[in-house]
């Protein structure tokens, strides 16, 4: 099974402030982050996958994010919202910027985070770091039983969760990155191969383009 990953698009407007929001600031999308739901939807169009599951978080630009994609593809399965695919609350940190944090906290457990993922722990995160991790792994086990072995399934999801399904990955960044940690980028997506019960990541935090998509789904 091919398991495609993406974050929801943007939630700040150019030139706005941008902050630290997990799932205690429900944002919707803002006109471009519409348009790159439209991008992403255009070009699984155009790349031929047909998706044998759709899925995104409960908030609501994850929620909008998923059905301007499936209203684009068209024919798709039905939307399932999964709590699995939640944003994590952020604790101290939500609602403040990255500058901000640093100045509150140091810069260390930001830094650390932002490099290797590593889960800080002076903010007050919620769920736990083992919570968010066993959901991201029933979640890949569950479409791993449903879905056949050539499925694709898209879920739809922030850039927290995200991180948490690297881990799961057997030989991790093994063909395409666009960069050198587990940040995905907003209107980016994530390829990963989950057969016999390894999971495998294809590509990283890569923009969304018909024929890379044809190419790392074939």
């Amino acid at each position: 099974m091919k398991l495609i990953l993406s974050r929801h698009g943007n939630t700040f407007e150019r030139g706005e402030k941008v902050l630290w929001v997990g799932r205690r600031n429900d944002l919707p999308l803002t006109a471009e982050g519409s348009r790159q739901a439209q991008h992403l939807g255009n070009a699984l169009r155009q790349s031929g996958i047909l998706l044998g599951g759709l899925y995104c978080g409960p908030l609501q630009r994850t929620r909008q994010y998923a059905e301007i994609i499936a209203q684009r593809i068209g024919g798709t399965p039905v939307l399932i919202v999964d709590p699995r695919l939640a944003e994590i609350d952020y604790g101290a940190w939500e609602g403040l910027s990255s500058q901000e944090i640093i100045a509150q906290f140091g810069r260390e457990e930001l830094e650390a985070w932002e490099r290797s993922s590593a889960w800080p722990g002076s903010p007050g995160w919620s769920p736990s770091e083992a919570t968010l991790a066993h959901g991201v792994r029933t979640f890949v086990e569950q479409l791993a039983r449903t879905q056949g072995e050539d499925s694709a399934v898209l879920a739809v999801t922030s850039n927290g969760v995200l991180r948490c399904f690297m881990r799961l990955a057997e030989y991790p960044l093994k063909v395409k990155m666009g960069r050198q940690s587990g940040k995905v980028a907003t209107g980016h997506i994530c390829i990963l191969d989950a057969r016999h019960g390894n999971c495998r990541v294809n590509a990283w935090n890569i923009a969304p383009d018909p024929e890379c998509l044809s190419e790392l789904l074939s």
